[in-house]
This record gives C-alpha cells, structure tokens and sequence, in this order.
C-alpha cells in the first residue's frame, strides 16, 4: 500500500521547468510499506502531453547483510543507490531518456535472457519501439513492430543464445507507478495474405474496466462477469474494420487468456457438443449472438478462444486456423 501525509514535507526534491520529483516516506503500516518505505512521487510540468499528471513510484529496500540498498523499477528499468534521496538524479536522467516525442512509453519489450528492454511509444496512427544508440521500428500494428524489432535483434545477436532461442515479450506501463503490467490477454489477428494484428489487453488500474490500445485510440469496456472480453473484441473489431484492416470481425480473436477470465465466460454461456477437427477435440459453446470454441493452451496455462456466427463459421475459421499454423 502507498500512503503518505501531504502535511509532512519531502525526504528530497527536485524541480525544473519540466518535472518535479520528491521523495516522500511511505507512511502505510502493513508488509508493503515496510519494504517500500519511500515513494518517488513525479509530478509532470511540461515534460510530457499529460502535463499535471502525478506518478508515485514505490521505493522498494533490500538488505545485504547490515548493508541497505534502495531503488525504483520504471518501466521495466531498475535504479539503485544506497541513499532513497539519490535516487532522485538517476531517475531525472531516466525519465528524460524515456520521453519522447512527449510521451512516455505505452509498452515496453523485455528480452529476458539478453536482459533488454525496449520502450514502445503509440504516436498518432503508429507504434514505434526504439534501440539504444540504433534504428527505430514504425508500423501501424504492434505485432509488425515486434516482428521488425525481433528480425533486428537476431541479426544483431543480441536476442538470446545463437539469436534464435529469445522472444520479446510485451508488458503494459501502469498509468499511476510506470510498474510493468502483464496483459491479461491478447486480441490477434493471423490471416494469410493480410497484415497481422496483435494487441495486449490490460485491466485498468481501479479494476473496473479493461481496454486495449487500437487505430490510434485506448479502446475500453466495463467488467461485466467475464463477457468484457467479447464487448472488447467486438469494440475493437470495428475500429479495425472502419480503418479498413480488418474484414470479419471473428477474424480476430481472445487468444492466451488467463483461466479465471474464460471461467467467468464459461458462466454467461451454454455448453454445445465439442468440435471434431481430425484429431483436435476443443470444447465448444454458445449464446444468442456467437459461437465460441476453446483452445487450452497447457504450456503457458492460458485459453484461446475462436469466435463465429454460426456453427458452420466456427468450424470453418478453426480450419484454416489450423492449415495456417500446420496442425492440418
């Protein structure tokens, strides 16, 4: 928990025409604020777009022995010092490096094994990763973004053992601490001969609502038992379609959603015979308006879902589905 007096006056402080950072203790008496006995909390003047906007970022303590360290991780980057008030410069350097284009970054790549990380910034209609001291990636869609900048990382061998056994994996930037945010699941699109597209989804930081970023706006739906998910794939599938990238709205799927998520859907739906596909068996469902199929996926303990309006259409989908990805 963070929590502070706004009566007490900063630990430290730091002001310029561009930001304003203070460091403040962490007054919470409970487990968290005992191991983040700080909070850095950055006011925005003019640095970024949303001028005014306060991040509290969480001091965290580690101990070594009798000795302390003190550090912030922003956004997926960590910072140390052995004082919490000398935190201040490394992360004034940090913050500066970060914006652009007066944004900070909407994602991050992590490159586990290579221990990178890769801001990502959404800038008008496009997406845009940059490297360190290197290129930048453009696209319209996240997905080619990570495609150019993985193609990249290989040639370069930087991602992983032989630049093959890496993958960039995405993180969302939370709005109110720039912690890392794992998405709770991904809205794809894989058909032949169209460019992809491939948007993590997010849970709002007040847990009322999800929202992924698509055509150039953060698309949002309110949690409703589970079926927020197919309020949100509809709400962006017609964006795509109206920004003419995408042809049928089940072309694009829920894909790796955490089990809880498809439990809570499973619930607003009625369970059908499964779906026979050679030798595939995937359970499957429906309600008024769609045809749902689920693919577990055991390996990373997520669902997938196919969606149809008909029967017919589901099975047809999960075909070429398969063709496409060689499992037919």
């Amino acid at each position: 928990m963070i929590q502070f007096s706004a009566e007490q006056p900063p630990f430290a402080q730091h002001t310029n025409e561009l930001m304003k950072i203070t460091v403040e203790r962490n007054t919470a008496d409970d487990s968290y604020g005992r191991s983040h006995p700080y909070i850095a909390r950055v006011e925005i003047v003019s640095a970024t777009l949303e001028a005014g906007t306060v991040y509290q970022i969480p001091v965290f303590v580690e101990y070594t022995g009798l000795q302390k360290t003190f550090g912030v991780d922003v956004c997926g980057f960590r910072l140390t010092a052995k004082h919490p008030q000398q935190i201040i410069t490394p992360l004034t350097r940090l913050l500066h490096s970060l914006i652009n284009a007066s944004r900070l970054p909407n994602y991050v790549f992590i490159a586990r094994r290579a221990r990178a990380v890769f801001p990502v910034y959404t800038i008008n209609n496009e997406v845009m990763a940059i490297t360190q001291n290197g290129p930048y990636f453009k696209h319209v869609e996240l997905a080619k973004v990570r495609e150019y900048l993985t193609d990249f990382l290989h040639q370069a061998g930087i991602l992983g053992e032989k630049g093959l056994s890496d993958k960039l994996h995405v993180r969302g930037i939370s709005q109110s601490t720039l912690g890392l945010r794992r998405p709770i699941f991904y809205l794809k699109k894989r058909v032949i001969g169209e460019t992809d597209f491939w948007a993590p989804v997010f849970q709002a930081a007040d847990g009322k609502t999800i929202f992924a970023y698509a055509v150039n706006k953060r698309r949002e739906v309110a949690k409703v038992g589970g079926m927020e998910v197919i309020n949100l794939q509809e709400l962006v599938a017609e964006a795509l379609m109206a920004d003419g990238r995408l042809r049928n709205k089940f072309d694009l799927r829920p894909d790796r959603l955490f089990p809880y998520l498809w439990e809570e859907i499973k619930e607003q739906l009625y369970e059908e015979q499964p779906l026979q596909i050679n030798q595939i068996e995937l359970p499957r469902y429906r309600d008024g308006l769609h045809w749902v199929a689920v693919e577990p996926r055991p390996d990373e303990d997520r669902i997938g879902l196919f969606l149809g309006r008909t029967a017919d259409e589901l099975a047809e989908r999960i075909r070429a589905d398969f063709t496409r990805r060689g499992l037919l």
